[in-house]
């Protein structure tokens, strides 16, 4: 997996076998991280392999004390149109994000908007991120895709991406198999 993000300008087309044709602007190809540009509103991406099935890698993410979403303690009732939480420290800072889930599909899908009172915006709609983490059954294990949509500058898209891609990280280590 690659440690540093891709530019945020609009990326080339990636050969069919790297990414799905129907892949958000920035997605990375396997193992990747990226940021691109939709809209106007910037999108971060980040993708790992971890050597479970789906079933596994979903227990993780979901499990009351994982803490592999960058030391957040995630809360809702998995139920689209509910209320997200994720609190925790970061940098030793307190944070306490919330959005709403939009869609729940057990072990492929957990889809739902976010906003950090920590990003000095607004408390607005249109300030939320779009948020999708997808699992994918691959040969020898599992492909997880992270992708952050509406993200209001490149900068900011560029640190999601590299969030994401430490995130991501602990969680590809926590089953004591290395990535590819």
């Amino acid at each position: 997996m690659s440690t540093e993000p891709t530019s945020t300008a609009p990326e080339p087309a990636a050969p069919a076998s790297s990414t799905p044709p129907s892949a958000p602007a920035g997605t990375p190809a396997p193992g990747g991280v990226g940021a691109g540009v939709a809209g106007g509103r910037h999108t971060a991406s980040a993708s790992t392999f971890v050597a479970q099935p789906p079933e596994r890698v979903w227990a993780e993410l979901l499990h009351p004390g994982a803490r592999w979403m960058l030391g957040a303690n995630v809360e809702t009732d998995f139920q689209p149109g509910s209320t997200i939480t994720f609190e925790g420290h970061f940098f030793g800072r307190q944070f306490a994000d919330h959005g709403t889930l939009l869609a729940f599909e057990r072990p492929r899908l957990m889809h739902f908007t976010h906003f950090s009172p920590l990003s000095g915006l607004e408390d607005v709609p249109e300030n939320y991120h779009d948020i999708r983490i997808t699992l994918e059954p691959v040969d020898g294990g599992t492909r997880v895709l992270v992708v952050q949509q509406n993200i209001d500058t490149a900068e900011h898209a560029q640190h999601s991406a590299q969030q994401w891609e430490q995130a991501l990280g602990t969680l590809a280590h926590s089953d004591g198999a290395h990535r590819r």
